[in-house]
């Protein structure tokens, strides 16, 4: 199977393959109890975002216009958005096993790595404002590095854990949603049910094996 440099297949019918076998190999373990970690509603969308790519790569398959070319990249190009970001965030540590990584076709984790720790430093959002269209832009760094935007070596990213509501919440508890971010700034985009609510945000880095750090303080901004 041809591959780009990382675990994703660069054509695209061995990709069309490949996300449907880890999403059937997903979805039959969490249906079955046997990974509990993965929430129900990030096994549907990931279910989603299979299907959606297929439909658009089963329209370029035969006769088809560039409109068809251009629907079938752009689901190419937001299913591997959610992958990478679901594989980070549920598939690189325990309970899933290095035999679940190769039955997906994962990259395993080389025997000789060095482990990176449980972070010990704090994310801290130095910015976070709303763009309008139900957005917002949150930069972050690390407070051991005030001036670099980059994430320590050996972390997947930054776990956002956040809440969007008619009051600011103050309790880390109820951050209910997350995302991960791998990049500063990073633009999260809320329902339209978001509009003239707050958006209450806090986070931590993440590294290979889930661990998460410490908090940084709760951040608040209204969608507009």
């Amino acid at each position: 199977m041809a591959h780009t440099q990382d675990f994703i297949p660069s054509r695209d019918a061995e990709f069309d393959g490949w996300m449907a076998n880890l999403t059937g190999y997903v979805d039959a373990k969490v249906s079955a109890g046997a990974w509990t970690h993965i929430p129900a509603d990030k096994v549907t969308a990931l279910k989603q975002r299979d299907i959606d790519w297929h439909t658009a790569y089963g329209r370029i398959t035969g006769p088809h216009t560039s409109v068809d070319t251009e629907a079938k990249k752009d689901a190419r190009k937001t299913a591997e958005a959610f992958i990478r970001q679901f594989v980070a965030q549920y598939l690189k540590f325990d309970p899933v096993t290095n035999e679940d990584r190769k039955a997906m076709n994962l990259h395993n984790k080389g025997k000789t790595h060095t482990a990176i720790g449980t972070p010990a430093t704090r994310t801290l959002i130095t910015d976070l404002k709303a763009l309008g269209g139900f957005q917002a832009e949150i930069r972050f760094q690390d407070e051991a590095t005030p001036n670099s935007r980059a994430r320590p070596y050996g972390y997947n990213g930054c776990l956002l854990n956040y809440a969007v509501g008619a009051e600011k919440v103050t309790d880390y508890a109820a951050l209910m949603q997350t995302k991960l971010m791998t990049h500063s700034p990073f633009v999260l985009s809320l329902p339209p049910e978001a509009e003239a609510k707050f958006l209450s945000c806090a986070a931590r880095w993440q590294n290979e094996r889930g661990d998460l750090g410490p908090w940084g303080e709760i951040q608040h901004v209204v969608i507009a």
